[in-house]
């Protein structure tokens, strides 16, 4: 890399560090590209030269999350299924960490909701699911039958459904985690090999059990008949 390009680098490094901060300040991603620039100690041009829209910015920030995120998956040392389980709990610990900063990004690239992010962050993400279907698959954890792509993808639904509702302020972070592994535990219990199907029979009733207290707290009845 040219000493040109290591600035550059750097320089698109500091307009991401800078949108982050932001983020993480103020819980919005409602900042001007003149306070992005001046944060990150460039010229207004320069967002712009180098991303081209904030955006853009947005996208390579999530990126750089989704990167971070299959590393950490990498590190796991599980059976497939209960894999998928601890992806869950993984990337709510991520959300859980930092809830402004993830708020702000996430609503800003779902709100914008446009091609680019789409066509990235369904793909990058659905690789991640669909990589570890595939290995519960081929483990025998779950039916031959199963098509991976297929499977992940109702998966993907069951976890950005409930992310969204958290992103609105719908759901708090542990009642979403909770739902996210129910949901899971249900849809592979139709597909589980004999060997997988009791264990998810147990994490289904622990998160219903898990689910009605959390609800019965919220509502302020615990204890109640």
């Amino acid at each position: 890399m040219t000493t040109r390009e290591q600035a550059k680098n750097q320089r698109r490094h500091a307009i991401m560090d800078a949108a982050r901060s932001l983020m993480q300040s103020s819980g919005s991603a409602g900042f001007s590209m003149r306070a992005l620039a001046e944060r990150a100690g460039v010229s207004i041009a320069t967002p712009y030269n180098l991303f081209g829209s904030k955006q853009a910015i947005m996208i390579a920030i999530l990126e750089i999350e989704m990167q971070d995120y299959r590393d950490r998956l990498e590190q796991l040392r599980a059976n497939p299924v209960d894999a998928l389980f601890h992806a869950v709990t993984i990337a709510t610990a991520r959300y859980q960490g930092d809830p402004g900063f993830y708020r702000a990004l996430l609503f800003s690239i779902y709100n914008d909701g446009g091609t680019e992010f789409r066509s990235m962050f369904s793909g990058s993400s659905h690789a991640i699911w669909c990589s570890l279907v595939a290995d519960a698959r081929a483990a025998g954890l779950l039916d031959e039958t199963v098509e991976p792509n297929a499977f992940s993808m109702i998966l993907e639904h069951l976890f950005f459904g409930c992310l969204l509702e958290w992103v609105y302020g719908k759901l708090n972070m542990d009642e979403l985690e909770l739902r996210v592994q129910y949901g899971f535990a249900l849809a592979m219990l139709g597909v589980a090999s004999s060997s997988t199907a009791p264990s998810l029979r147990e994490r289904i009733v622990k998160a219903q059990s898990a689910i009605w207290t959390l609800w019965k707290r919220q509502a302020g009845t615990v204890g109640a008949a």
